[in-house]
């Protein structure tokens, strides 16, 4: 049997048959004969978690999927996958600053230069 794996990574959400809602950029991978999908290529994936504040406003985290292992890329088998969904842009957007943060925002933090510190010299 050979597997090919089709389409470019698209950032998506995967609802487990057992409630796990996992975020991550996704490829099918599909039978090379059949052309069945067999299982979801991931790339840095986490667990989506939500919490309810005072003002019943819905905070949404990320967490690791797996974090005893290091790996950042696998398989899913799809007969584990009850849904894909399109995720919400302001989510895309959190969960692309967690694991990709972009050279922007690392050039808003600008270098200390002797004048700018403001330690005490008393010690």
């Amino acid at each position: 049997m050979t597997f090919i794996q089709k389409k470019s990574m698209a950032v998506k959400v995967l609802v487990t048959n057992i409630g796990q809602h996992i975020i991550a950029d996704v490829k099918q991978v599909e039978n090379k004969e059949t052309k069945e999908v067999i299982a979801y290529w991931v790339k840095n994936p986490r667990v989506v978690s939500y919490q309810l504040d005072e003002q019943k406003q819905v905070n949404v985290n990320f967490g690791l999927y797996c974090i005893v292992s290091n790996e950042n890329e696998f398989s899913i088998r799809a007969d584990h996958v009850v849904s894909i969904l399109e995720p919400r842009e302001d989510v895309t957007e959190r969960y692309d600053e967690i694991v990709d943060p972009t050279e922007t925002e690392v050039a808003e933090v600008a270098p200390i230069t002797p004048e700018d510190e403001s330690v005490d010299s008393d010690s």
